[in-house]
């Protein structure tokens, strides 16, 4: 059985058991991180030098980054509705996938740093720029998805999945943020998907 190193409040480990839930394929979540601990353990960095989550075990096959495991998954799967191998709409996927894990996951980050990890209230000038990063970023995705039903076209693909807990996130956290219509439209549609559990975690 393939066995999953994390947490689910973690995002990145979300994003892996969201894939595995639309592959349908079992696994096992061995705790670790935040709450957990052992991100340190000398046993556990053997597996993962990085000492981040999550990482995945198939058969003694050792694999870490969550966009990496996703696209594993999906290949091992045959998965071409999730992974498909049309080389432009898998390039769209890629697309998402890579800039999520560049530009929105860092704002997103910031500004859960700046609000429910804070000790103290941030200063207002800080707090406003995150949220007009976030805004500018999030506008991105509204804008791709007034033209097409998902993030790679007419399909659910990998891309929408960590999007998807992105924007589960942010619209979870005490900030403004802009009214974008076609995100919160397509955002209704994937949180009813069987993976999208993760997002009520």
């Amino acid at each position: 059985m393939l066995k999953i190193w994390g947490h689910r409040a973690a995002p990145n480990v979300a994003k892996v058991l969201w894939t595995c839930t639309e592959l349908g394929i079992d696994h096992e979540l061995l705790p670790i991180g935040g709450s957990h601990g052992g991100l340190d353990d000398a046993g556990y960095r053997r597996l993962n030098p990085n000492g981040r989550i999550p990482t995945i075990d198939d058969n003694g096959f050792i694999l870490w980054e969550s966009h990496a495991i996703m696209r594993y998954l999906a290949r091992r799967e045959g998965a071409d509705a999730l992974y498909p191998g049309d080389p432009r709409t898998v390039a769209l996927v890629d697309q998402w996938l890579d800039w999520q894990a560049a530009h929105l996951a860092q704002a997103v980050r910031d500004l859960v740093r700046l609000t429910i990890k804070a000790g103290t209230p941030p200063p207002a000038e800080q707090l406003a720029r995150a949220e007009a990063e976030a805004d500018v970023l999030f506008g991105i995705v509204d804008a791709a998805l007034e033209a097409s039903r998902f993030l790679a076209g007419s399909a659910f693909t990998l891309a929408d999945i960590p999007i998807g807990i992105a924007v589960r996130r942010w619209t979870t956290l005490p900030v403004k943020r802009a009214p974008l219509a076609a995100l919160g439209q397509w955002f209704d549609e994937v949180r009813r998907r069987p993976g999208a559990v993760l997002l009520s975690s």
